[in-house]
């Protein structure tokens, strides 16, 4: 049976406005997704083991990338578009030339399944994060390593880097998140939640939040400054395994989940802490993402789909 990719606009944070369009693609749930830097696209990983490139004004599948030998984890856009970065379950990471759409670097090295990729914001620095507790740091332009950064005791799921390109940040199965100095390739500081897998992190536009989603149902945040914990939003009934903060850095948006159920997505408002609404998805929500202009939010689902909500009507 052929999956689909649903695409889904809506006219506010509430409901969807008009009927899903739905187009035909990835045959695997969906999780991880990243928008091009300026909007137009959205490609997305999937566990039938490839890569898509979307194009959102025609709603139509751009290119399919395919090279792994499995389940496609992590994707990221470079800073100018050009290269989309993909980490498999097969152990490596690819390179990607956007307008080829061939692999331009083949990244091996990681003992385990690499769940996250995320570039630097200038470019210059490829991050991966590996189920065997490993960070690596990479140059995407020649597919050289930089450095292998160890400190986790268990699986790393989540890597970004803050906006400045200072600090990168790394989330884990030990129940901490880590900051590290990337210049000095060091340790910055460990912030452990309650004990509970930390799934995602994110940095707010501005920098001066880190938000993480944890295994629990719990979504906390810290002052990146004084690494000071200043929120926990509690509400969503399952696992949450995405955060993602808007680009006005009002909104941090959550998304849970189980297998068997469908997900949540909840938005706060950033400047109390508090719910602001609630959106609803036909399966567990696996990945978040939201465009670089505006307040459209992407979610993959374990149910094989994406939707996308425009929140700037109505919000």
């Amino acid at each position: 049976m052929v999956a689909t990719l649903a695409i889904v606009l809506a006219l506010s944070g509430a409901a969807a406005a008009q009927e899903p369009i739905t187009l035909k693609g990835h045959e695997g749930w969906v999780g991880s997704l990243a928008f091009a830097p300026d909007g137009k696209m959205l490609v997305t990983g999937s566990a039938d083991g490839t890569a898509k490139l979307w194009d959102i004004a025609r709603k139509s599948e751009v290119a399919s990338f395919r090279g792994h030998a499995d389940i496609v984890a992590a994707v990221a856009f470079s800073p100018d578009g050009r290269m989309i970065a993909t980490g498999s379950y097969d152990r490596t990471a690819k390179v990607w030339d956007v307008t080829t759409g061939q692999a331009r670097h083949t990244l091996q090295g990681h003992r385990g399944a690499v769940m996250s990729v995320a570039f630097r914001p200038d470019g210059t620095i490829l991050a991966t994060g590996s189920i065997d507790g490993d960070v690596r740091l990479w140059e995407p332009a020649s597919g050289r390593e930089l450095a292998t950064i160890r400190g986790h005791k268990s699986w790393v799921n989540s890597v970004v880097f803050s906006p400045d390109g200072g600090t990168l940040a790394s989330a884990s199965s030990d129940n901490t998140v880590k900051l590290w100095d990337v210049a000095g390739r060091k340790e910055k500081v460990t912030l452990r939640p309650q004990a509970a897998e930390i799934r995602s992190i994110a940095f707010s536009p501005d920098g001066k939040f880190l938000a993480a989603a944890t295994r629990y149902g719990i979504v906390k945040v810290w002052s990146v400054a004084d690494s000071r914990e200043i929120a926990t939003l509690r509400g969503h009934a399952g696992e949450v395994w995405a955060v993602a903060f808007s680009p006005d850095g009002r909104t941090l948006a959550s998304g849970d989940g189980d297998w068997n159920r469908p997900g949540d997505i909840r938005l706060w408002d950033t400047t109390r802490w508090r719910e602001r609404s609630a959106l609803r998805h036909t399966g567990e929500v696996l990945c978040l993402a939201f465009a670089p202009r505006g307040l459209v939010l992407a979610a993959g689902s374990w149910d094989r789909t994406v939707r996308l909500w425009n929140l700037n009507a109505g919000d």
